[in-house]
């Protein structure tokens, strides 16, 4: 463990003082444990500098100031510390190699992040891929290429773990055998959703799982909010698959262009709903997203090994992935990719039911 980790934690967790504040501090101070170890006087002179207050006002601040000061501690610093321990979560904060670039790029970045998994080398291009949570089989056809090419591309995909288009990308990642980060809105205590819990575990294994949140901290709705600034921040491109003009991924579209990222949008018909929010983004920055094997007539990937087995499978009635998988039994990666595979190539589709239906046959 780093030797600051406490001190960096205490800090991130000090309430009454702003993300601004704190980086005053910082800059003034120089380290956590420096501002920790500051007395009340030297604190109220780096934020507000020195001479009499100039008000009433003023002065109470100055006095509240000295009297919560005089009570910091590091108990809560120390019980996030145990639980890391326990659960196998690890730390970045400002001067770590994987989390500094960040940092020092965006005023708004959080002094501390939580992740579980493993970091890929910081050089490697990270594209975040997100979308509408009740995505259409346009979406989803368009997801799977483009991370397919992506990963081939040997970019890691980052995205938010919710359902539609953002579990597709981790689940299609996974099964071309790429590297894929997902970005939570609570502590790394649970999946959100929790239905995720299995895929947050596969991504864990290869990749990493990545909060702003400390362990126990739920899923609050402007949590939502932080996630998708972070993940903003971190990826050097995003692609928005599907989006209506008021979703999260809309936000995470327009955080990521007042960052200057690319922000790439994949066209649709201006009478599909999902798609509003992406074709608006056309016109606020966003490059079009284009991709040659999605010609109509071109097979975008070659028939895999199990789509025999799929076939047969469907050929008796629609199925659930986690239905295939059990059924066909050539393991979790090698279904999704032929399925992956059969659906660009025009012979399945996934319907609103939840399950496969081989086309022709609905």
């Amino acid at each position: 463990m780093h030797d600051d980790t406490l001190y960096w934690i205490w800090l991130s967790e000090l309430a009454g003082f702003s993300l601004r504040k704190k980086r005053k501090l910082l800059a003034s101070l120089g380290g956590p444990e420096q501002i920790f170890r500051a007395s009340a006087t030297t604190v109220d002179e780096v934020l507000h500098g020195t001479g009499s207050c100039s008000s009433a006002a003023e002065g109470a601040k100055e006095i509240s100031l000295a009297s919560s000061w005089k009570g910091r501690n590091l108990a809560i610093a120390q019980a996030i510390l145990s639980n890391n321990e326990k659960a196998a979560i690890k730390v970045l904060d400002p001067t770590s190699p994987y989390y500094r670039h960040i940092y020092e790029a965006d005023e708004k970045a959080p002094l501390v992040l939580y992740y579980r998994g493993r970091l890929a080398d910081s050089s490697i291009p990270v594209v975040g891929v997100v979308g509408s949570r009740s995505c259409t089989s346009y979406g989803r056809l368009v997801t799977k290429a483009a991370v397919s090419d992506l990963v081939g591309e040997g970019s890691i995909v980052a995205s938010g773990l919710s359902f539609g288009i953002d579990a597709l990308a981790h689940e299609t990642t996974l099964a071309c055998g790429g590297i894929t980060y997902a970005f939570l809105p609570c502590g790394l205590h649970k999946a959100q959703p929790a239905s995720h819990s299995d895929l947050m575990e596969r991504i864990a294994d290869t990749g990493a799982v990545i909060t702003p949140y400390a362990y126990g901290r739920e899923a609050l709705r402007f949590r939502f909010i932080g996630r998708n600034d972070l993940l903003a921040s971190w990826c050097n491109t995003l692609l928005v698959v599907e989006a209506g003009t008021k979703s999260g991924s809309m936000y995470t579209a327009r955080s990521a262009l007042s960052k200057a990222k690319q922000v790439l949008a994949v066209p649709n018909s201006l009478l599909e709903p999902k798609s509003n929010g992406t074709n608006l983004l056309l016109s606020e920055g966003a490059r079009a997203y284009v991709n040659d094997r999605l010609v109509v007539g071109e097979s975008a990937v070659a028939p895999c090994s199990g789509e025999q087995l799929v076939t047969t499978a469907l050929a008796s009635r629609p199925l659930s992935t986690i239905e295939l998988e059990a059924w066909v039994q050539i393991g979790n990666g090698p279904v999704m990719e032929c399925l992956a595979s059969m659906e660009l190539a025009g012979k399945v589709s996934y319907l609103s039911d939840g399950k496969w239906h081989l086309s022709g046959g609905l």
